[in-house]
């Protein structure tokens, strides 16, 4: 019997142990406290519409958990860049959107409003989180109280392309609250990247040159000729610390005069084909296509080409021959092996090859009566 009785009191003072442990207050966390960029780099950064350079994407969990129900509505706090933003340095911007919403383990819609209490102006299963609103969870139409309440916090920053011309290395730190009005609880959230000091330069050390033809060596049968090359060209990058960069051809400057060979069986896009100029009595010349070395020497050794066609969203490793189209989205860099999907790799200096398939146009669409130079030439970038 005492036996018996000892046991009962032993389990009632474990539960109260237990009970103790609980959660006294509510509190607010997130899955990353500080939302760490890393180091940035115009080369793996894509630009939106506005000509603005993209930071990564990020998403975090926030959560906020009660003893007992509690109105859930949170607001973010920060310096407004304006109404919609958050100042994202001097030179920039972030937003946030919460989504998919989850109050005591149901899914729920997602209320906007000005203050606490108030009627939800906005009803979503995802929303903006503004400056000046709260966002909270919401059933058939109104703000609903909870004990635990989680929602993913999606992060989209960007930043004024000169921003990233910086004299020394810095860290650029955002801070932010999180502050769940109704729960009386906050928590700090911080934005951080580091931005590398540093210019790079490209110089052409050899241009690509081609022989000579005679107008009797012209295809004889309306196709176009091809003009073989006696030099691959050469270019010569230099930086003054480890850079990530890389290599956008721009534009051709001879656009509008490419003539797509025929006859030749050839399997260039359209948009691969770069104009060679005009005859003295204004007829097309012909075309080319350039290539980019598939490998390339380093201070770091031999790498190999690694090609972005989103602006430098994502990167994968560029397959032999690589055309360089003048697109404007397409990028090109050069990393290690196995290195290719995290984009160019930070060096000091880079020699790559170039080399082109030059075709002139079929010989009846060529006044041949004086000599005639094919001239083309194209503009490059580079993106660091």
């Amino acid at each position: 019997m005492n036996a018996r009785v000892k046991w009962f009191f032993l389990a009632v003072l474990a539960f109260a142990a237990e009970a103790g442990a609980q959660v006294t207050h509510c509190e607010v966390t997130s899955s990353a406290p500080q939302v760490d960029y890393g180091r940035l780099s115009r080369a793996t950064m894509a630009v939106d519409a506005s000509g603005d350079l993209v930071l990564p994407a990020r998403s975090i969990t926030l959560s906020v958990r009660c003893p007992e129900p509690q109105d859930m509505t949170v607001f973010f706090r920060a310096q407004p860049a304006d109404t919609k933003a958050f100042r994202f340095t001097g030179q920039g911007r972030f937003g946030l959107r919460l989504r998919g919403g989850v109050l005591d383990g149901e899914a729920v819609d997602l209320g906007q409003l000005e203050r606490q209490g108030d009627i939800p102006i906005r009803v979503a299963s995802s929303l903006p989180w503004q400056p000046d609103q709260g966002i909270a969870p919401v059933k058939a139409g109104r703000v609903a109280t909870g004990r635990v309440f989680i929602a993913q916090v999606d992060i989209d920053a960007t930043v004024k392309a000169q921003a990233m011309s910086v004299r020394d290395a810095t860290r650029w730190t955002i801070l932010g609250e999180i502050d769940a009005v109704g729960a009386r609880v906050t928590r700090e959230l911080s934005l951080q990247a580091d931005v590398l000091a540093g210019r790079c330069q490209v110089e052409v050390t050899r241009h690509l040159s081609f022989g000579r033809i005679r107008s009797t060596d012209l295809d004889p049968g309306g196709a176009s000729t091809p003009l073989p090359s006696t030099q691959n060209g050469e270019l010569q990058v230099t930086c003054d610390a480890p850079m990530p960069f890389a290599l956008r051809l721009m534009r051709d400057e001879r656009a509008g005069t490419a003539v797509v060979p025929t006859g030749l069986g050839l399997r260039y896009t359209d948009a691969s084909w770069m104009g060679l100029g005009q005859t003295p009595a204004g007829e097309n010349i012909g075309a080319y296509v350039l290539h980019w070395g598939a490998r390339a020497t380093s201070d770091r050794g031999e790498l190999h080409a690694t090609r972005s066609v989103d602006g430098g969203r994502t990167w994968s490793q560029a397959r032999d021959p690589i055309v360089a189209v003048p697109t404007g989205t397409e990028r090109l860099g050069y990393a290690g092996t196995g290195d290719a999907a995290a984009g160019p790799s930070p060096l000091t200096a880079l020699h790559i090859t170039l080399d082109a398939k030059v075709y002139l146009a079929p010989r009846h669409l060529l006044s041949l009566n004086e000599a005639i130079e094919a001239d083309g030439l194209v503009t490059f970038e580079i993106v660091y």
